[in-house]
């Protein structure tokens, strides 16, 4: 992606959110994020030089693959409750659509 030309400063405000603003609105703070057009393109260009992959997080689980340390049986356990509660909602689902 290549973004150029950009020759204006933009404001975009963005509403303030917080558990204490008690009898406030969303609208009541806002903060706003002043791009310059030299600071947006040097965004630009610092987000297409990120790689999509990050290798070191690659190498660490590779490297805990390889020593036998991942999964862990914490990981293990929690897979499976994933999946059965899938299975489960699905067998209910079934059931539900079945009954129409």
């Amino acid at each position: 992606m290549q973004i150029s030309g950009v020759t204006i400063s933009t404001s975009i405000p963005m509403p303030k959110t917080s558990s204490s603003s008690v009898g406030k609105t969303a609208t009541d703070d806002q903060a706003v994020i002043n791009f310059s057009p030299d600071s947006f393109s040097s965004l630009v260009k610092q987000a297409g030089q990120m790689p999509e992959v990050r290798s070191e997080v690659v190498d660490a689980f590779k490297s805990r693959i390889q020593a036998g340390s991942y999964p862990t049986q914490d990981d293990i356990a929690g897979l499976t409750d994933l999946i059965g509660a899938s299975i489960v909602q699905q067998a209910r689902a079934g059931q539900s659509s079945q009954g129409s």
